[in-house]
């Protein structure tokens, strides 16, 4: 996965071509692995063709649809080293770190109402 990941940011690979190899397990209904974190990175290689449209919104670009990419290379960059670190957290004590997440997410939604 790291490879896509770093082929995007190179650009030796396309973000459709990541986009697609992504979309074999992240669009797959039965895609339901054990460490949520392959979710998040395959979550994140699907999502960096996205292209902003002029009305609003977004879309990925395999559709065919233009726009400017919701995040430049040095963003999916910055993802990567994010996902990367966060692995690292996860690996430590999965326990932890899923609670950790889990009152973060508790706090944002308590200050949203």
């Amino acid at each position: 996965m790291e490879e896509q990941w770093r082929g995007i940011i190179d650009g030796s690979v396309s973000r459709e071509s990541a986009h697609d190899w992504a979309a074999r397990w992240v669009e797959a209904e039965d895609f339901d692995p054990a460490d949520k974190r392959i979710t998040t990175g395959l979550d994140y290689l699907h999502g960096f063709d996205l292209v902003v449209l002029e009305h609003g919104g977004w879309v990925h670009s395999a559709s065919g649809s233009t726009g400017v990419l919701v995040k430049g290379r040095d963003e999916v960059a910055a993802d990567l080293e994010h996902w990367l670190r966060e692995n690292v957290l996860y690996d430590e004590d999965p326990v932890e770190f899923l609670a950790r997440k889990r009152a973060r997410a508790l706090e944002f939604m308590k200050r949203e109402e």
